[in-house]
């Protein structure tokens, strides 16, 4: 699969500065000869605290840093600079309509050059407003009072698709997804409308893996890769009912995302079969 690079000019927001400046350490660690174990050591922290720092997951103080910095031996513009990331990564981010664990998520995604999906139903990204709100209508942990602004929140998401410097898009689904009935026979019919048009778009390629293809590992497990170019990082969403896991270990995501998507159908009989299914909604 090649992958197309696009850089964006939004605001990468707080949690993927954190990001840049865990792989920053991490590297500016490397460089210095020192291991994890070793500055674990000497900093007296417990083991595997400054590994979720270097990999984006804990934020660190002023002292902190500065510890570093000086068992690193950096200093001078360079010092500068990762203490400026420091302070950027500890903002506070600007409210998303989205669950509690999705939060992040969200400004993963946004920064995101490359996103590639694997689902059994049509992911929050490319759905309408009103499908958006007939499925989170059906969920447990979701309040009836957030319904109507996070159902738009996801609409909106879909929209930035269309906009100049949008991120590549590979999106694998499996038929299911299109059968499956999203609140009414227009909702429906709107929504795979949306799904085609999306699909059409030049930085975005759509396949269907055919419910007659047998099974496939993501289908089972769907999940999201995210590559966030400002990192230089891939990182693996996995949504369950109650939280979300953010996996930076993404090997197996990636071989069964690569998986589905030479199982599927080509993005040209792909449009042809959702083609097939919104005549089918018209006949009912």
């Amino acid at each position: 699969m090649v992958q197309t690079v696009l850089m964006h000019e939004e605001d990468p927001g707080p949690v993927v500065q954190r990001l840049i400046l865990g792989e920053r350490l991490r590297a500016l660690r490397e460089a210095s000869g020192v291991s994890l174990d070793d500055a674990n050591t000497r900093l007296n922290w417990y083991r595997g605290k400054l590994s979720k720092i270097e990999t984006g997951m804990l934020g660190l103080t002023e002292r902190e840093l500065a510890t570093l910095l000086d068992l690193y031996r950096v200093t001078g513009p360079e010092a500068a600079q990762v203490r400026q990331l420091r302070v950027e990564s500890r903002r506070r981010a600007a409210p998303e309509r989205v669950n509690d664990w999705a939060k992040q998520y969200v400004s993963l995604e946004r920064a995101a050059s490359e996103i590639r999906m694997v689902y059994s139903e049509i992911p929050g990204l490319l759905q309408t407003k009103d499908a958006a709100r007939a499925q989170l209508a059906r969920s447990p942990v979701v309040m009836a009072a957030d319904l109507d602004a996070m159902a738009a929140a996801r609409e909106e998401r879909g929209n930035r698709l269309f906009r100049d410097n949008a991120p590549q898009v590979w999106v694998v689904l499996g038929e299911e997804a299109l059968l499956r009935r999203i609140g009414t026979t227009a909702t429906m019919k709107a929504q795979l409308q949306r799904l085609r048009k999306i699909a059409e778009l030049p930085t975005v390629s759509l396949r269907i893996v055919p419910l007659d293809h047998g099974p496939e590992a993501g289908l089972s497990c769907p999940f999201t890769l995210l590559w966030i170019e400002r990192a230089r990082a891939t990182i693996a969403y996995v949504e369950t009912l109650t939280g979300a896991d953010y996996v930076k270990t993404t090997a197996a995501y990636s071989t069964a995302f690569d998986q589905a998507h030479n199982t599927a159908l080509a993005e040209d009989v792909t449009l042809k079969l959702i083609d097939r299914r919104m005549a089918e909604l018209d006949k009912q």
